[in-house]
């Protein structure tokens, strides 16, 4: 059984590294954790800009149609980074389900938003 990952998901792995390295040092986090929101919306546009927001999502809704294999190498990251971003709960939790169980107008009228970082949905 072959568990390498390819070029593209090491690609997706040294952005990520890259992303948490410069991003969230100590200071920066402890930033972010005592705002108004409890983390950056900034970075919330950077992930959008990077294609992560639109990466679990079916190319046929706007996302990239990624696998499990590139949400581990994300999620990863992000656990070592400590990410205070809403990922999981926004893009993991209700949007899949809205991407799932949607009817074609529920996933028009609230994935794009949700890709483009505009729209953030709790489960």
């Amino acid at each position: 059984m072959d568990l390498s990952i390819s070029d593209d998901q090491r690609l997706l792995e040294d952005s990520v590294v890259r992303f948490v390295r410069n991003e969230y040092e100590f200071d920066q986090r402890r930033e972010l954790v005592d705002s108004v929101d409890g983390f950056s919306r900034a970075h919330w546009a950077t992930f959008a800009e990077l294609g992560w927001l639109a990466l679990p999502f079916a190319e046929a809704d706007g996302g990239l149609g990624g696998d499990a294999v590139d949400l581990m190498i994300m999620m990863e990251q992000f656990g070592r980074g400590l990410v205070l971003e809403p990922y999981l709960p926004c893009i993991l939790l209700a949007g899949q389900a809205i991407a799932r169980a949607g009817n074609a107008a529920q996933r028009s009228a609230l994935l794009g938003g949700v890709i483009a970082g505009d729209t953030q949905l709790a489960f």
